[in-house]
């Protein structure tokens, strides 16, 4: 089926709350959870606009399967940034081809 399509709004940075969503609504949809997973990853590996919100781009992302597809379900990820870094985040789905993505822990928290 290949990476879909998508386009990627910086819905909120609140850096009081350590938290950045970022929305990636996806045309095409997704057969599998594993298709969540692979997405999520290259969004954080390949994405713009998290990377200027976070001020640091990343060079390995490492994402959890979901144990379901379904509207609310959770899952997490591990990143390196540039600096070599750990990052942590949740992955929430918020739609059949949309999730969100939370900074659970930035590399000052570790």
């Amino acid at each position: 089926m290949g990476n879909p399509a998508r386009t990627v709004p910086t819905r909120t940075v609140s850096a009081a709350a350590a938290t950045v969503l970022a929305a990636a609504v996806l045309t095409g949809c997704f057969t599998t959870a594993a298709d969540f997973q692979s997405d999520a990853e290259g969004f954080i590996l390949d994405n713009d606009e998290l990377a200027a919100a976070l001020d640091t781009e990343f060079t390995d992302a490492t994402c959890a399967e979901p144990q379901s597809q379904a509207v609310g379900s959770t899952f997490d990820c591990e990143a390196v940034d540039a600096e070599g870094r750990p990052w942590e985040f949740q992955i929430v789905i918020t739609a059949t081809d949309e999730y969100e993505v939370n900074v659970s822990r930035r590399p000052s928290e570790f």
